[in-house]
């Protein structure tokens, strides 16, 4: 992206900015759509993404307190979205669980998920979370969030056709993907009303603008990563 950025008339223009970073159409995610891969390389992926979405619903947490308790619009966006994450009250629908289910029906045990050593661009992914969300002003922290929200929404497009391709998963087994294809809009949509509600003037909505643009840059480098470990290192282990 360009080093000198416009400031976002509206939040509307800020979402379709969003849209388009390249993020959303990664070579991570279009060799996952179009090419099966080796049990080894699922297991690795799901390990690592696994590893990320089990820190992330802290950090999530963490922003929700660091929230200025009179920003309430914020706040109740914030809370449908750790809400929606922890299962909207249901123990089995929580999120992460579900995808640990999914991680048993590819031979990864528990103990398996639990010592993953993550790759650096995780890692640095969630270090970048942990200071928009914790320790930048809460403006900063909105946008990152409204970023992980919007940006979030299109890797489902990539992985569901992608899982449909292998015979041995039955559709119940891919319930955490399949669900995420309309929740992650959902979230997008809470996180744009907080901003309409949040960001009061030109200035905030650019402080909103930075967290948003940092955040999607950063995801980009994760699934940079992702696809250096899944697919360059074993370039012929993937298959058409």
């Amino acid at each position: 992206m360009s080093p000198v950025q416009a400031i976002p008339s509206d939040v509307e223009s800020l979402v379709l900015e969003l849209q388009a970073h390249p993020v959303n159409t990664n070579e991570f995610f279009k060799t996952f759509k179009s090419k099966k891969l080796r049990p080894q390389q699922l297991r690795a992926f799901v390990q690592h993404y696994h590893y990320f979405c089990f820190h992330f619903v802290k950090v999530l947490e963490g922003l929700l307190y660091h929230t200025p308790i009179h920003e309430v619009e914020m706040r109740t966006e914030l809370a449908k979205t750790l809400y929606s994450e922890l299962g909207s009250g249901s123990p089995d629908r929580v999120h992460i669980r579900q995808l640990e289910r999914f991680a048993s029906v590819i031979g990864l045990l528990q103990q398996d998920l639990e010592c993953t050593v993550p790759i650096p661009e995780v890692t640095t992914y969630l270090a970048t979370l942990r200071r928009l969300y914790l320790d930048s002003g809460h403006l900063t922290a909105l946008g990152a969030a409204l970023a992980v929200e919007t940006t979030a929404a299109s890797e489902f497009e990539y992985f569901v056709p992608g899982l449909e391709q292998y015979e041995q998963f039955q559709p119940g087994e891919l319930e955490f993907f399949t669900l995420h294809l309309a929740e992650e809009q959902r979230h997008g949509n809470w996180l744009v009303e907080a901003v309409r509600k949040t960001a009061r003037s030109e200035d905030d909505l650019q402080q909103v603008a930075a967290g948003a643009r940092e955040t999607a840059d950063a995801w980009l480098e994760f699934w940079a990563g992702m696809y250096r470990m899944i697919f360059d290192a074993n370039p012929a282990d993937a298959v058409d």
